[in-house]
């Protein structure tokens, strides 16, 4: 019998090139739609964690019989931009909606990285004296809130929405970075109910600006 014989087998220049030219492609079809996952990542985050922020608070002033309020911080003095239209924390309130103290193990929450709060609503509550020297050096100014009262009913006359963007701030303006195909924002609205102060998440929208 003859031997066989073993040949060693060499990539020709062809099949490398032919390779990378493969992997470059993938990379570049993937690396978008990574992206546009972590965005959406972020934002169901964003989402469920200020949901659960408010339901929270609202369950404190149906136990404790008393005011509570979720802080919606926007743009104090100093306040760095990757937390502007992003802090939030509950408190409890006295009955002429001054801030009274901070809920037992509550800190500073800031919305995830690319997600930021659309201007709150005009109508919206103030909570005044509120001291917020650790993320601001303004001394105890009023701040927008979400107010439950001791039946855990949001106080004010209708049921509010909070929309939330994916956007980032460049130079203290904000650049929304999630857009439809005629170039409106995305907008991700919750609403808080107002009699049973429930949160629901509705379907987006698409704003003009």
């Amino acid at each position: 019998m003859k031997s066989a014989i073993r040949r060693k087998h060499h990539y020709t220049l062809v099949e490398i090139m032919t390779v990378i030219v493969i992997a470059t492609i993938l990379f570049a079809i993937g690396i978008p739609a990574f992206s546009t996952m972590i965005r959406g990542s972020n934002m169901t985050m964003a989402i469920r964690q200020l949901s659960a922020k408010i339901q929270a608070a609202r369950a404190y002033a149906v136990t404790n019989r008393c005011k509570t309020a979720v802080l919606l911080v926007e743009n104090l003095t100093d306040l760095r931009d990757e937390n502007r239209d992003s802090a939030y924390r509950a408190c409890v309130i006295n009955d002429d909606k001054s801030w009274q103290g901070w809920i037992e193990d509550e800190n500073w929450a800031f919305l995830p990285k690319t997600v930021v709060r659309h201007t709150l609503p005009a109508t919206m509550t103030e909570v005044t004296s509120v001291p917020v020297t650790d993320i601001s050096s303004a001394d105890k100014p009023a701040v927008k809130a979400l107010i439950f009262d001791k039946k855990g009913q949001l106080d004010g006359d209708n049921s509010l929405t909070i929309k939330l963007r994916q956007g980032r701030y460049v130079s203290g303006s904000v650049v929304y970075t999630e857009r439809d195909g005629d170039g409106k924002i995305i907008s991700h609205p919750i609403e808080v109910t107002k009699y049973t102060g429930k949160v629901k998440v509705k379907d987006i929208e698409h704003d003009s600006e």
